[in-house]
């Protein structure tokens, strides 16, 4: 196995994480990774001394740690999504917003800033918000898990509401039945959009990005304070991030295939 020695430590940490759960044998990991006995002991050993791995005397080890990461996306493919914002951007006027999820919470990962500056969106990049205040963004990522995943790791009666109509004195708690049926009711959909804007006036519309495997991958929010009724526009904006979901996971695809990702048409949109 060739590779700086950073590299085959890492390798040695994404096999433990991937590996099932319990005691894996050292002479495994070396085979399954090419790696000698005597590389793999010093990893070891390094790991070990830091408290990240706990050594048995049958040359089994496990794993004290946890690895993920929270973006699974190739440079390649995040250029490709600074194109999208800007285009977006561009086509729609609004501010374009790229979400992934870490545990509990969304996370802000890229975003375009909404060409008006009068116009207030606090979520920057880095920015996280929990997935228990229930919009459009986290009623479609959670339609994406299955029912299972959704009841074992959500309290469903801890949903609440951040629409402007909700108030923004007091927090107002959704009931547990509308919570699972507006999540069921997105479920296989692609599209979701605020009915209401938030305390800013704020509406999101967004799609989900899906890997090559049909595993989430990440949101793709339009951002404006586009009032209620306005039933052109919303089509627009359906319209320009169907057409960038499907691009953009035609992308992935072909990254996944092994070829170059090069720019691909995109839809022009009157405004």
């Amino acid at each position: 196995m060739t590779g700086a020695p950073t590299d085959r430590i890492i390798d040695v940490l994404e096999y433990l994480m991937n590996a099932s759960p319990g005691p894996v044998k050292q002479v495994t990991i070396a085979r399954d990774l090419g790696m000698s006995s005597a590389t793999l002991s010093r990893i070891v050993r390094i790991l070990s001394d830091r408290g990240y791995l706990f050594r048995t005397s049958e040359k089994y080890l496990i794993k004290n740690f946890s690895l993920e990461r929270i973006v699974p996306m190739s440079e390649a493919y995040l250029e490709e999504l600074d194109g999208t914002l800007g285009a977006l951007r561009a086509q729609l006027g609004v501010a374009v917003e790229v979400i992934v999820v870490t545990g509990h919470e969304l996370l802000w990962h890229s975003r375009a800033a909404h060409p008006d500056p009068d116009v207030t969106i606090w979520a920057r990049e880095g920015f996280r918000r929990s997935l228990f205040e229930f919009d459009a963004l986290s009623r479609l990522y959670l339609s994406t898990l299955p029912p299972e995943r959704l009841r074992d790791g959500f309290y469903i009666g801890g949903f609440f509401d951040t629409s402007k109509k909700a108030g923004r004195r007091e927090i107002a708690w959704l009931e547990a039945d509308a919570v699972q049926a507006a999540v069921e009711a997105a479920r296989g959909a692609h599209f979701a959009c605020d009915a209401e804007g938030n305390h800013f006036g704020i509406r999101r519309f967004v799609t989900v990005v899906r890997d090559p495997s049909g595993r989430f991958l990440h949101l793709l929010s339009l951002a404006d304070p586009l009032p209620i009724g306005a039933a052109e526009r919303e089509r627009a904006f359906e319209a320009a991030l169907e057409e960038e979901r499907i691009r953009l996971e035609a992308v992935l695809v072909r990254e996944q295939h092994g070829e170059a990702i090069g720019a691909s048409p995109r839809m022009q949109l009157v405004r």
